[in-house]
């Protein structure tokens, strides 16, 4: 991907927290993943920090730039879009991103969330980013406690087999919107030559898609049906791992630099964690009396 601005145009001192990273994508949240690509085509350098830790997670809000020079911080993608943009998008982008967001992200969340045939890879995602619903944060005995309150509300959400049918129907028709916008620009990207913003979120979309879900899954199946979204998605998927790969490097040398520096926010990671642990496992006892509760 190519960037849009020119050097003296590129704004050090950024600090971009996101939704953990998983071992193939910077982030598991399409949301803060859009973000990360979007800066990234626009040539700003910035940095990564992953809110993994429990009390981040908890009361944090991603993602969120913040501009350290300026002592600024921007929250959501359109915050920080605003922040870095060099136009308007056009009323074509917003049209599209309005349809993506309407026929296509209800069945990833299906997939993502309800689908049994990601069940086992999403809870494995999860167990080991977030620590949700089984991760070994929680004392041993609470796990089954914690996974039958997890499949409750994966039962509670579940669509009727007429509404399920028509969630895929429309991801299958948004997939072939998408096609047909790569074939009728013939450029590499469905914004045109350029990285567009409209091309940050579905490609996100579409790289979690990829990495998170099973081969076997529904949206997987329509999704290799286009072989053009598959060489697009191919195109920034590289960009992507180059992205998280420095990230990772960034992150061996910082840790390297400072390994032996005690201050005060070592301490006070230390005392998030108590606290953090404290808080779910005061919520897990109360959800282990309530279903004995309501057993009895």
């Amino acid at each position: 991907m190519e960037s849009t601005i020119s050097e003296n145009q590129v704004r050090e001192n950024l600090v971009l927290s996101v939704w953990p990273n998983s071992k193939h994508l910077l982030t598991i949240d399409p949301t803060c993943l859009a973000t990360s690509l979007w800066l990234r085509t626009q040539g700003y350098s910035y940095s990564i920090i992953s809110a993994n830790r429990q009390l981040a997670m908890i009361f944090g809000t991603y993602p969120t730039l913040h501009d350290v020079v300026n002592k600024k911080h921007y929250v959501g993608f359109d915050s920080i879009y605003q922040y870095s943009r060099t136009s308007d998008p056009t009323a074509d982008e917003l049209a599209l991103l309005a349809t993506f967001k309407r026929l296509f992200v209800p069945a990833f969340m299906h997939s993502q969330w309800i689908d049994e045939t990601n069940k086992s890879s999403v809870h494995t995602l999860y167990h080991y980013t977030i620590g949700l619903p089984s991760s070994l944060f929680y004392i041993r005995r609470k796990f089954s406690s914690a996974r039958l309150w997890f499949n409750i509300i994966r039962n509670k959400c579940s669509h009727s087999n007429e509404e399920q049918s028509r969630i895929y129907t429309d991801a299958a028709r948004c997939l072939t919107i998408l096609d047909n916008e790569l074939a009728k620009h013939n450029q590499p990207y469905i914004g045109g030559a350029k990285f567009s913003f409209t091309d940050a979120w579905i490609s996100a979309y579409l790289l979690v898609l990829v990495h998170q879900t099973s081969e076997k899954s529904q949206l997987r199946t329509l999704l290799t049906q286009h072989n053009r979204l598959i060489d697009y998605i191919q195109r920034i998927d590289e960009e992507q791992l180059l992205l998280l790969k420095e990230n990772e490097n960034h992150t061996l040398i910082s840790s390297s630099s400072s390994e032996n520096s005690v201050n005060t926010v070592s301490i006070l990671y230390v005392i998030s964690q108590v606290i953090s642990f404290s808080i779910f496992f005061f919520m897990l006892t109360r959800i282990g009396a309530n279903y004995h509760t309501i057993t009895s």
